[in-house]
């Protein structure tokens, strides 16, 4: 059983494949190019994060660089953050579906960056978790 105090104590490459679930009402603004995109945080870590956008039309294409502005609850200013797009999915199997999830990767993360990012996933495990 791992505690909301055991994650603290987590080694960094422990820490980074830790994936919290977000609430459904998180977004972050993705801008690529010339072209920006509202999309829903689906799940967080501190390397990266899987994001739910309603309709295909005008992603970025995997390895290209967006970035990305956070607003995690809790928090009074928004984290901007430089990812790459590292795989893209479409929801359901039937063709009709016109849900899609990218996969980023944040690059060059700062410390206090890193550090914001991991302080909130762990405030936000509410129960153990095994």
């Amino acid at each position: 059983m791992i505690t909301k105090s055991s994650l603290f104590m987590f080694p960094k490459s422990v820490r980074d494949k830790y994936r919290l679930d977000m609430p459904d009402n998180v977004y972050t603004e993705m801008v690529y190019g010339d072209k920006k995109r509202l999309g829903r945080v689906v799940n967080l870590s501190s390397l990266g994060a899987c994001i739910e956008f309603i309709d295909r039309g005008e992603l970025p294409q995997s390895d290209s660089e967006t970035n990305l502005q956070l607003l995690l609850p809790e928090q009074q200013e928004t984290i901007s953050v430089k990812a790459t797009v590292v795989w893209t999915r479409q929801q359901a199997k039937d063709t009709y579906s016109r849900h899609v999830n990218l996969g980023v990767k944040f690059n060059d993360l700062d410390a206090g960056t890193y550090d914001c990012i991991w302080d909130f996933i762990v405030e936000s495990v509410s129960s153990p978790v095994y």
